[in-house]
């Protein structure tokens, strides 16, 4: 741009000067524009006139305060007033010459009632012949109620290895386990069995088992084929009786 504007008398100088100048004549013409521009928008003025104060107001005025609540209503106790009875003007409108003598009349006794023979002048009616007067009458003496019989006894224990209170109508011995005859093998348990009400043993259990089952299970499979009496109480009623028995397996030796 300034290559153009330059004379030519200066356009031969050295190139070197002018990329100097340069810089510098660009913020020259910065800082002239800037100024124009500056004084174009920056007016100052200075106020002819104080300035003025202004309050604030509002149009709408703010409501009274609401008044106070009113006082608690006072209770009043009103006291009915009793006023006496007026007693009628009963005064005879034309006053007598005399005035008459009431007699009182003589009071009436109570009626005493028929006589009850062996009563007592003075008695309380529906009294006690031959009691005290002033006395009550004792109600009579109920007899206690008898006590309730005992309950029935439904089952009887029969100690261990006591004799049965029944007879026995087929009562047969456990059979010796073959095995164990041979081998010379001996044992012992104890059970308890309940006979029914029909003379039937419908219970038995092993309380003391042998060494070997063999022989527990010959002693159970017997005794359920036990059959016996019925027990009968005083009233002819039948009972069931449990018992417990010990059961040896011992092998007789021959002399």
């Amino acid at each position: 741009m300034f290559e153009t504007v330059v004379p030519e008398a200066v356009a031969p100088r050295s190139r070197k000067l002018f990329y100097n100048v340069l810089p510098l004549s660009l913020a020259v013409h910065l800082l002239a524009a800037v100024s124009v521009q500056l004084g174009a928008v920056w007016e100052v003025a200075f106020p002819e006139h104080s300035p003025k104060l202004y309050s604030a107001y509002s149009l709408i005025a703010s409501p009274p305060p609401p008044p106070p609540p009113p006082p608690p209503p006072v209770r009043r106790t009103i006291v009915p007033v009793v006023r006496p009875p007026q007693m009628p003007n009963v005064a005879p409108t034309i006053i007598p010459d005399a005035i008459p003598v009431v007699t009182p009349e003589p009071p009436v006794e109570p009626d005493p009632g028929p006589e009850v023979p062996g009563g007592v002048e003075g008695g309380v009616e529906g009294g006690v012949e031959g009691g005290v007067i002033g006395g009550t009458v004792q109600a009579p003496v109920v007899p206690a109620p008898p006590p309730p019989p005992p309950p029935k006894v439904e089952r009887v224990e029969i100690a261990r290895d006591e004799p049965l209170p029944v007879r026995a109508i087929s009562q047969d011995f456990p059979e010796y386990p073959m095995f164990a005859l041979r081998a010379g093998f001996e044992d012992t348990l104890v059970v308890r069995y309940v006979i029914g009400k029909n003379g039937r043993v419908k219970e038995v259990t092993v309380l003391t088992p042998p060494e070997r089952r063999e022989f527990a299970d010959s002693a159970v499979s017997r005794i359920k084929q036990w059959r016996f009496e019925p027990l009968e109480d005083r009233d002819g009623d039948r009972q069931e009786v449990v018992h417990e028995l010990t059961v040896q397996f011992r092998i007789a030796k021959r002399r």
